[in-house]
């Protein structure tokens, strides 16, 4: 009998051994492996799209780049035939940026982003940006910068280097939610190539449902970043009496129902610094002067994305426990529009009596 226990109990071992070791049917070694860190889409000739990946290549002195394009009309597709002609597996989850042209994000991005996160093709946390420049030379660009260090793109993912006040970030698990929101778009940064930097930063794109409806300069960009309560850094303003930086920014919101519609109160709370005085002023004025600015570049800005339909900032998240959900399907239609935002904008400065005078 003990005997007979033994044989089933390390036949059921064995089994175990089989079905863990079974799981790695489908590893690759790591010098098996093409690790693309850069994915573009642009429109295709012959196909709906073409994407190109950008591959770093490790040699014993240096590293090279290679770039390798495929036409196809899906991204599944593309990355099939390009495994069938590469010598090497082609390993996405290391993919650390997604470009998309701006003729193809003005189409749509809604099913791109659905089926690169249900397919689990690309990694989630790979930041998603957009350009309306030639493709190949962003990648001719960006070819340079990687091969003198192939950590550029993910220093530019964090909060510390790369991402500055005045420019957006989003993460394409990010724009996937937005696709599935009621009350919430997101802004997608538009790149371009540099001359003396790897990329510039003009503006971000702004999206409605994955699609690109209208774009936004960079300082309106720092704005949308402000009153969404995403402002990282210090950025300077240029004013008529002064030059300030805007050393933080935190904006608290108070949702309400009227009889004429949905209304937000923002107060914000900003804390500057100046940096070059233009004359001889009181903090009383510099104070009254750089609130007017703020308030008004709020107020445009709010403006412009609601005649494009379009809620970047969130609004509609506020209104969440105050709007029944069949009402809240309806927000950018029939409430957003209608939405009274007013801003109160309060500014301290923190080193006023240690100016610098200009000359």
């Amino acid at each position: 009998m003990a005997f007979c226990c033994r044989k089933i109990v390390l036949s059921f071992v064995s089994i175990c051994l089989m079905l863990i070791l079974s799981g790695c049917w489908d590893s690759h070694d790591i010098n098996l492996r093409t690790m693309p860190i850069i994915v573009g889409v642009a429109k295709g000739k012959s196909y709906a799209y073409d994407f190109t990946l950008q591959i770093p290549i490790p040699a014993e002195k240096a590293l090279s780049i290679k770039t390798i394009s495929q036409e196809a009309n899906s991204f599944s597709e593309a990355v099939d035939i390009l495994r069938i002609n590469i010598e090497n597996y082609i390993d996405l989850l290391d993919v650390d940026m997604l470009v998309f042209h701006e003729s193809v994000a003005r189409e749509g991005l809604e099913a791109e982003f659905n089926n690169a996160i249900r397919t689990r093709d690309l990694p989630p946390r790979a930041l998603v940006a957009i350009t309306d420049a030639n493709m190949k030379e962003l990648f001719t660009n960006t070819n340079n910068a990687v091969q003198a260090d192939v950590t550029t793109f993910f220093k530019f993912s964090n909060k510390a280097a790369g991402w500055t006040p005045k420019t957006a970030k989003i993460r394409l698990w990010e724009a996937y939610e937005s696709t599935k929101s009621y009350t919430e778009d997101v802004m997608i940064p538009i790149i371009r190539p540099g001359r003396e930097t790897v990329l510039t930063f003009p503006g971000a794109a702004v999206m409605t449902k994955g699609k690109m409806v209208a774009r936004l300069g960079s300082e309106e960009t720092m704005f949308a970043n402000i009153i969404s309560n995403r402002y990282q850094g210090a950025a300077i303003e240029v004013l008529k009496s002064a030059n300030m930086t805007i050393l933080s920014a935190k904006v608290k919101w108070k949702a309400r129902i009227t009889n004429d519609g949905p209304a937000l109160d923002g107060k914000l709370l900003v804390k500057a610094a100046i940096t070059e005085s233009k004359g001889e002023y009181s903090e009383s004025e510099l104070i009254k002067e750089l609130e007017s600015y703020m308030t008004e570049r709020l107020n445009l800005l709010t403006a412009k994305l609601q005649r494009y339909r379009s809620d970047p900032l969130g609004f509609g998240n506020h209104f969440r426990g105050k709007l029944p959900i069949e009402k809240l399907k309806r927000w950018r239609t029939d409430y957003y529009p209608k939405l009274k935002v007013n801003y109160k904008v309060k500014v301290v400065i923190n080193n006023f009596g240690n100016l610098e005078q200009e000359e």
